[in-house]
């Protein structure tokens, strides 16, 4: 672990120092920008869509508020952020390179004493009385591409280094520690005019390690029911226990990865064409290295498959520029639990379809930017010990606008509006009332609610932009986004986690770029 934040610290001191300079584009054009972040995922396009030369410093501040979240959610989170990006041309080596650090709060926050990070987890702990959480993150990227022989081929790759410590400090208090890292090698080859193909293989590890104790031993002796005893979590509801059956309090996460993309692109007068489908397996290994008589205590073993698709169509005209993105990412993920003779229990399946169309008009003094999109989720979260099911499906839409003015002053002002909706297509669950414990009462039954509302709202943006000499210049963007939900009627079970309908988020950045 040590020499992993030996190296970490060399690439976030590498990327913080990157000897680039500035384009103004780099933060003004919506549509380039996009294009940028899909390169910079998919390292193929690297040197052909991220600009030679660039440096960005951003700094901000989120908050969120609002009663209208699912169980695990935290009612309020305050979140600040800093992130240095930037590209270079070493001779003909394109390279970019990311630091990112993020510190937030959750106040409160209940039965997820976990990374966030891993969402699809079947096994932690949890507690029905609110915890005050406090998360800080680093993430460290770097990516690079070179052609030889004529531009002929490539070969190109990437890698993520990213450590979190995550922690509560209120009875049961929690200490996670996360470390991740993740690495990808690849080539493409120009197989006729305008065409090229590529394929890359990745791999990854990581790390999670939980372990929870109390400041106040009165709770961990006591055995009455209250809000300061621990469960165990596993799969989605079944064996909820509390930790004096669970003496353990500990546990780790050994977590690995690999998996496979390919790539196919076309160049010519109808525009550019991005393709990509992907593949990753991930497996998780949950077990306790039990500290008293060195044996390893074996919990559960957890497969999630991923596999995505993507497509991009960029076209520009003159002063027009035109985008249109689908993708579709699915999960699907099971359990086996080790300590109960490696029976399958826990079933997750999670899909999402988007499809994007931007448009982009740039005038003298006026740069218009519009947006559509529209999304599709489905997903299942299924537990056998209880027979605990929940399989929702979502459509959600949104509409928006970037206005942004060009004074005599080299200054910019941009105005934004979005609106948007979210609609339930549909919502089945299933649970005996025989096997309902605390965790249904507090966690299952708000989720249905929450995934059986229909949503709307809106954002707004405000910006404003100074440049200076040599293509630098400053920026700062407000935003706040409004959200409000249409809740059915109560359901015929004790919820003991009454569901809002509001959701509140406020931003503010500062950008710099040289």
């Amino acid at each position: 672990m040590k020499k992993l934040h030996i190296v970490g610290l060399l690439f976030c001191v590498w990327g913080t120092y990157l000897p680039v300079y500035a384009q103004h584009a780099v933060e003004q054009d919506t549509i380039a920008r996009r294009i940028r972040a899909y390169s910079v995922d998919k390292p193929m396009w690297l040197e052909k869509s991220v600009e030679p030369r660039y440096s960005l410093i951003q700094m901000g501040y989120s908050q969120v508020s609002g009663e209208y979240r699912t169980a695990q959610d935290a009612q309020k989170i305050k979140n600040i952020n800093f992130n240095s990006e930037g590209a270079v041309t070493i001779k003909d080596i394109r390279l970019w390179g990311r630091f990112a650090y993020n510190r937030s709060t959750e106040d409160s926050t209940r039965f997820a004493h976990q990374t966030r990070e891993n969402p699809a987890s079947p096994w932690y702990f949890g507690s029905y009385g609110y915890n005050h959480y406090e998360r800080t993150n680093y993430f460290i990227q770097t990516r690079g591409q070179k052609y030889f022989a004529d531009r002929k081929y490539s070969v190109f790759g990437g890698l993520d280094y990213h450590v979190g410590n995550h922690f509560s400090n209120n009875d049961p208090r929690s200490t996670i520690d996360a470390i991740q890292v993740n690495g990808s090698l690849g080539a493409s080859a120009r197989i006729s005019s305008g065409w090229e193909l590529g394929v890359e293989g990745k791999y990854g590890y990581g790390q999670e390690r939980v372990e929870i104790a109390y400041r106040n031993e009165q709770y961990a002796l006591s055995a009455v029911e209250s809000p300061y005893m621990n469960y165990i979590v596993r799969g989605y509801g079944w064996k909820v226990s509390d930790w004096l059956s669970e003496r353990n309090m500990f546990y780790q996460n050994d977590m690995k990865r690999y998996g496979a993309k390919g790539y196919l692109s076309w160049d010519g007068d109808l525009g550019k064409f991005y393709g990509n489908i992907g593949y990753l397996k991930e497996v998780q290994h949950y077990r306790q290295t039990l500290r008293n008589d060195s044996r390893i205590n074996e919990l559960s073993k957890f497969n999630l498959d991923q596999l995505s698709y993507q497509l991009m169509w960029n076209l520009k005209r003159g002063n027009k520029t035109y985008l249109a993105a689908f993708n579709s990412l699915n999960y699907s993920g099971k359990d086996w639990v080790t300590e109960s003779g490696n029976a399958q229990n826990y079933v997750y399946r999670k899909e999402r379809q988007t499809l994007d169309l931007s448009y982009l008009i740039k005038k003298n003094k006026w740069q218009q930017f519009y947006e559509a999109n529209i999304g599709y989720t489905r997903k299942v979260r299924h537990d056998g010990g209880t027979e605990t099911r929940l399989d929702y499906d979502r459509m959600d839409y949104a509409l928006s606008t970037l206005l942004t003015y060009a004074t005599a002053r080299n200054q910019e002002v941009e105005f934004g509006v979005t609106a948007f909706a979210e609609t339930n297509m549909g919502t089945s669950w299933t649970l005996p009332l025989i096997n309902e414990n605390v965790f249904h009462q507090y966690v299952f039954y708000q989720d249905i609610r929450y995934h059986e509302a229909d949503v709307w709202g809106g954002k707004l943006r405000l910006g404003f932009t100074q440049r200076l000499k040599k293509g630098n210049f400053i920026k700062l963007i407000g935003t706040y986004t409004y959200r409000k939900a249409d809740l059915g009627s109560a359901l015929d079970r004790l919820n003991l986690a009454p569901l809002g309908r509001t959701r509140e988020v406020g931003s503010v950045r500062l950008s710099y770029g040289f």
